[in-house]
């Protein structure tokens, strides 16, 4: 205040040169700061999104709107409760790997983003605007995620039995499907999104980016199993998270460019081996059936609606990694 009082002068009025924004342009978000900038995006991006709810087949369904219609982005049949005590016996042996798993079960609490930083080199003053863009992946996956698991409310396996004594608390809210596994898999997706649209068709010719497809996806199934090895999770959790997070990053990016989904489905009632045995989470499961498997594609593509400012992000998070 001194210092103003002391070289202000007379006041002459607007003598800055001011760039007026256009009026509902995307590209303003670039005059936006971060906490801002993610919270506009989310916004268009959970327009048009709905829940619909089959209590007589215990199923739920994510649905988005173009124009009038009113397509399914994503099917989830939940488990009952024979199925997921059959699988606390899975729960109970990977607890055997706790010694060797613990620092990394603590380090990814949370959204542990310096794991995928690892992988392709993600980096805070390289990437900020593919940091944003996960930012609101996440977001998005949470509020997703959180409804499916009210719709389902699947104890934890501490409720079950207290042998499982999980290594780290027990979250607050349903099991089924993980969070961890949604949110894990749609970054992997996402992030290799990103690299296929920042690549020259030459290289992507040649295989190049391969090599980081299949390393993301192992991070993204081994985030989803230690929440397992802490106790927190069944297989077929993770299995669903899985699903439902390919489906999220597959949308997202639908939206960002324009272009078509496919819906994606999860029956857990399929989610069981031959001889009826538990069965186990594995990257290795194809997930492109048309019918008759746990995981399920629809063949057909429905359009769906750009976003214009999830699409300016998009655009300016490629350019990072070009």
């Amino acid at each position: 205040t001194l210092s103003r009082a002391a070289i202000v002068g007379p006041f002459e009025g607007a003598t800055l040169h001011v760039s007026w924004p256009g009026f509902d342009r995307a590209d303003n978000l670039k005059r936006w700061a971060d906490g801002p900038r993610v919270a506009a995006v989310l916004s268009e991006v959970l327009e048009g999104l709905s829940y619909d709810v089959d209590k007589p087949r215990k199923s739920a369904s994510l649905r988005f709107a173009n124009g009038s219609k009113n397509h399914r982005l994503v099917q989830l049949v939940g488990p009952d409760e024979k199925l997921i005590q059959s699988q606390l016996q899975l729960v109970a042996a990977y607890a055997d790997l706790r010694p060797d798993r613990a620092v990394e079960v603590v380090e990814q609490m949370g959204f542990p983003v310096p794991f995928w930083g690892s992988v392709v080199g993600l980096t805070a003053h390289r990437h900020g605007k593919t940091l944003a863009l996960l930012d609101v992946a996440f977001s998005l996956a949470v509020s997703v995620e959180q409804r499916f698991k009210q719709i389902f409310s699947v104890p934890r396996p501490v409720e079950f039995s207290p042998q499982i004594q999980p290594m780290i608390p027990t979250p607050g809210h349903g099991a089924w499907p993980s969070g961890h596994a949604t949110e894990a898999f749609l970054a992997a997706t996402l992030l290799q999104a990103l690299l296929d649209a920042a690549m020259p068709a030459k290289k992507k010719q040649s295989g190049n980016g391969q090599a980081s497809h299949e390393q993301l996806q192992r991070l993204a199934a081994r985030i989803a199993v230690n929440r397992t090895v802490a106790g927190l999770h069944y297989p077929v959790d993770s299995a669903a998270g899985r699903l439902l997070g390919t489906a999220l990053a597959e949308y997202l990016v639908a939206r960002a460019t324009g272009k078509a989904v496919h819906e994606r489905g999860f029956d857990s009632a399929l989610f069981i081996e031959k001889d009826g045995a538990p069965m186990d989470f594995s990257l290795h499961a194809p997930m492109d059936h048309a019918s008759g498997s746990a995981y399920t594609r629809s063949p057909k593509a429905q359009d769906v609606p750009k976003a214009d400012l999830l699409a300016w992000l998009w655009e300016e998070a490629v350019k990072e990694w070009q």
